[in-house]
């Protein structure tokens, strides 16, 4: 049985960012094929997504959300693309193998769209596994690891680059177990089979347990022609994740098959950057997360309004969903107008409103901030 694999260019849902990635496509087929199984690739656009809502509750929709607030974008300095997630307390962030060859160091891009350097410290030559750790961002709660191995048919969630595809999640099941295959130079020993496809920017995320939502696996490996997907278990790598984290490595290996550098590299525009920021901000709203959407605010509005007052913004609003964006370049910087609906308790009374934000968009210290924000 012969596996091979391919980079792919892969337009995001919310904004294109057609970003080059190094997802690992299996295409030959594979022996015993499983039947087809239930899968959603979701988005808040589409019809997958209220379907998604109806069957978790609400308790759990905010604990994905959460958990997407770990899953970073992991950019190498020949283009390759893939995602990464958080591991412990120290900023280390596991991923794939092959998202990150032939790197030292590689750009980290959080779901708040701020961009930090990260250094590899681990990565094998045989698995397909690595370790990047980000100084910069230590401290902050990880995805908690699964203790146990999943049984068959256990629902999984397979979580997407924030930036590569933004917060949709891979609904299936767990529905081999044990398989073994190689993609040169990577050995895939005793990995699952779900029938959540792997789409391209999933590859180095984390494939969460669906009803305790912990870590069970990388999402690795993709067998486009019958929508299946390989995960490697995470209680297989832990013991060498840990070695790394104790122990780095001081020379990485080099690994040909990933030397070159791809032909049709995208560089998404401030534009597309700024409507990402700007849909982020509004899902942040959208769950509650006050602290993340305040984060990312420029520190000039920080100094005029401080966190009690940006919260009491939004003390009455019940819900709130974004309905329509433009953009406009502005002396180097991005204004979005956006359009917004909201349900407000009014003396005891939900009352629907529509408001229209103008939203400033600009870079500080590196990293991309909403400098102004004005209900019209």
């Amino acid at each position: 049985m012969r596996m091979n694999w391919a980079a792919s260019i892969f337009l995001s849902v919310f904004i294109v960012t057609g970003a080059i990635t190094s997802i690992v496509w299996i295409r030959d087929y594979m022996e015993d094929r499983a039947p087809e199984q239930k899968s959603f690739l979701v988005d808040e656009q589409s019809g997958a997504y209220e379907q998604l809502l109806e069957e978790l509750n609400q308790n759990k929709v905010e604990a994905i959300f959460d958990a997407q607030n770990k899953v970073v974008q992991i950019e190498t300095p020949i283009g390759s693309i893939g995602s990464g997630f958080l591991y412990n307390r120290k900023g280390d962030f596991i991923t794939n193998a092959h998202v990150v060859a032939n790197a030292n160091e590689v750009t980290v891009v959080t779901a708040q769209a701020n961009r930090h350097t990260g250094k590899i410290i681990g990565i094998s030559e045989s698995e397909d596994i690595a370790v990047v750790r980000v100084e910069e961002l230590a401290g902050k709660e990880p995805l908690k690891m699964a203790e146990e191995a999943p049984d068959l048919d256990a629902p999984v969630l397979a979580l997407g680059s924030p930036l590569g595809f933004q917060n949709t999640v891979m609904m299936g099941k767990i529905n081999g177990v044990d398989q073994t295959f190689t993609i040169d130079p990577f050995v895939y020993d005793n990995v699952d089979r779900i029938t959540a496809p792997i789409s391209p920017g999933n590859s180095g995320g984390p494939l969460l347990h669906g009803e305790s939502l912990n870590v069970i696996g990388i999402t690795s490996a993709e067998e486009p022609q019958e929508g299946l997907g390989y995960s490697i278990p995470i209680l297989d790598i832990v013991d060498q994740v840990e070695e790394w984290i104790e122990k780095p490595l001081e020379t990485l290996p080099s690994f040909p098959q990933y030397a070159k550098q791809p032909e049709d590299l995208y560089v998404p525009s401030a534009e597309e950057e700024a409507l990402y920021l700007v849909e982020y901000f509004y899902n942040s709203l959208q769950f509650g997360d006050y602290v993340t959407a305040y984060s990312m605010m420029g520190s000039e509005y920080k100094k005029e309004n401080h966190y009690e007052a940006f919260r009491g913004l939004f003390h009455d609003t019940a819900a709130l969903s974004l309905e329509a964006t433009e953009t406009l370049v502005v002396k180097e910087k991005v204004e979005v107008k956006a359009v917004v609906e909201t349900e407000e308790i009014t003396e005891g009374k939900p009352v629907n409103q529509t408001y229209t934000y103008r939203i400033l968009i600009g870079q500080e210290d590196g990293q991309l901030k909403i400098k102004d924000f004005i209900r019209n």
